[in-house]
């Protein structure tokens, strides 16, 4: 039997070139993951707005803030929000009248990570991340507390999950469960396989 070696060559540089495309698109899909606490702000916005709706045609608002020392990094997104959709903000001095007095509180946050699974045989390992915050808030003119507990999910890149948390703000951090084992050794197995096919397909090809 006789083998044509340049179109062998020609087909395995094509099978590589395909292979380096495939690759390079799946890392700009996965690329430039969102901060966790970028994450906690688009939750916080979601929180104010649902304090928005409930005020209807309320306008002047004497915030109060409850959000301790570890969340006090919200206030100003809270605030801001507010003022972006014509809430008028009283001081604690003011001597303006019609207001209404509205307690913020966010009380519990969370981020969590599933186990790491592999995007192929030799692609990268990626975790489904949740990022979870909770709380409440208290309208003066209305009778009941209003709870909220807000969830948004994701994938992306084990490898940027130092990247995306941030050591300044501790509630932006959670724990992400180790690698398999199995799929840990399986790359480089499958690995060493192929090139050990390639290597006695040249010499076989050769040798006829």
């Amino acid at each position: 039997m006789i083998y044509n070696l340049s179109k062998i060559s020609g087909a395995i540089k094509k099978s590589l070139w395909f292979l380096f495309i495939s690759l390079l698109f799946q890392s700009s899909i996965y690329s430039q993951s969102v901060s966790n606490l970028d994450k906690f702000y688009t939750l916080v916005d979601s929180a104010s707005s649902l304090l928005i709706k409930d005020l209807g045609d309320e306008k002047k608002v004497k915030l109060e803030l409850n959000l301790g020392v570890d969340y006090s990094v919200f206030a100003n997104k809270v605030r801001g929000n507010l003022l972006r959709n014509g809430v008028q903000l009283i001081g604690e001095n003011s001597e303006e009248q019609g207001f209404v007095r509205v307690n913020f509180v966010v009380d519990n946050s969370f981020v969590g990570y599933t186990e790491p699974e592999k995007d192929g045989i030799f692609g990268d390992f990626f975790t489904q991340r949740t990022v979870e915050l909770s709380g409440n808030y208290f309208i003066s003119n209305q009778s009941d507390i209003q709870d909220f507990k807000l969830t948004v999910k994701d994938t992306i890149n084990v490898e940027d999950v130092e990247e995306v948390e941030n050591r300044s703000y501790p509630f932006t951090q959670g724990e992400l469960p180790p690698e398999p084992f199995f799929s840990s050794i399986l790359e480089p197995v499958v690995a060493i396989g192929a090139a050990a096919v390639v290597i006695i397909l040249f010499f076989s090809v050769r040798s006829k």
